[in-house]
This record gives structure tokens, sequence and C-alpha cells, in this order.
């Protein structure tokens, strides 16, 4: 009797280990490979609606008029073409009767935004909703927008009317060209003449 009960303590012993050991292990590999399938799953899923919200949003594209189409890469391009930006700078400023003393041009910067989440509306034309990768360092809910600006440094002087209908064709140009720091100085000649000196922005969109 005592040698039958130690054979079942023993096989009990050697069940539990074969539980313990064999079986545990393989019903947390099944577990985690579920888990891995309903990853998995729900990245098809994030596939297709992605897929099919991209879809939408290239027919509509496709149905606006040409000259609408048009339009929209010009307010906001894939890429700045500083030639063409420095250009229409110069045009306006010299259009509005001031000398051109200097027009000089920064690297492009990625805009990093603050994250609706953090109660803050995100909009890339106004200053105080986004920052350059350095101000954006450590700052809770900061995340690449996607667009990029460019800054023009630009140098002239004129008369007061002369700059106030600047700034006015500035405002008015078919992509945004935002005055971001602007001063003055007057000219020591005997001109009569004011030195300006401001930062103009702009914008673009590269293509994903």
């Amino acid at each position: 009797m005592r040698f039958q009960l130690g054979i079942q303590i023993l096989l009990l012993a050697i069940a539990g280990a074969i539980a313990f050991g064999v079986i545990k292990p393989k019903f947390e590999d099944i577990r985690a490979d579920q888990n891995e399938i309903v990853s998995y799953r729900e990245a098809i899923e994030n596939i297709g609606r992605y897929n099919q919200t991209l879809q939408t949003l290239l027919n509509e594209y496709n149905a606006l008029p040409a000259s609408d189409r048009d339009a929209l890469l010009r307010y906001l391009p894939e890429d700045i073409d500083v030639a063409a930006v420095s250009r229409d700078i110069s045009n306006i400023v010299e259009l509005n009767r001031l000398l051109l003393l200097d027009i000089s041009f920064s690297d492009p910067t990625p805009i990093t935004t603050t994250s609706p989440t953090e109660g803050v509306v995100v909009d890339p034309y106004m200053a105080e909703t986004y920052s350059d990768p350095a101000s954006a360092t450590g700052v809770a809910g900061a995340a690449p927008s996607g667009l990029y600006s460019q800054k023009f440094q630009v140098s002239a002087a004129g008369t007061y009317d002369q700059m106030k209908e600047m700034l006015r064709d500035f405002e008015q140009n078919n992509y945004p060209l935002r005055l971001i720091e602007f001063s003055f100085s007057l000219d020591d000649s005997s001109s009569g003449l004011i030195q300006y000196s401001f930062t103009l922005e702009t914008y673009a969109l590269p293509a994903s």
C-alpha cells in the first residue's frame, strides 16, 4: 500500500512537472500567437481604411478643375523653388518702387505641431501653434506635420507709403509669404528713405 501510494505521489509530481514545464509554456505560446494574429488583423484593417481614405482624397483631387489643382499646387507646392520665390519677392519690392538692397534665404526646416490632444488648434501658418525642431525638443505632444518652411531675409529702402503697399502685395500673393520679422532704420543720406529689414516665410508639403 505504501509502495502504491508512493508511486501515485510520484506520478502526480511528474504530471505537475509536465503541466508546468511543458503544457503551461505551450498555452502561453498559443496566447502570444493569438495576440499577434489580432494585432495583424487590426493592422490589415487599418491599411484598408487608410487606402480607402487615400483613394477618396485622390478622387476628390482629380475631380477638381485643372485650374483649381494648379492654384492648389502654387499655394502649397511639393517643394520650394528658391529662385522663383526670390524672383517674386524682388518683383514685388521693385513694383512698389523700393530699392532692393539684399535678399538671402535659409535652409528648409520641418515644421512640428502641437498635438490637438494638448488642447491646441493646429495651424501651420500661425506662429503660436508650431515651432522648429530645436524649440520642440522635450515638448510633450510635438509631432512632425509633414510641412516644411523656408525663410527669406530681405533688405530694401523706400518711403513709408511704398513699404505699406509692398506688405499688402506680399499678403495678397498667390502663395504664402508670411511676414515674421520686421525692422527699419533711417537712411544716413539726405534721401529721406527708410531702410527696411524683414523676414518672409513660405511653405511646402512634400509628396509622401
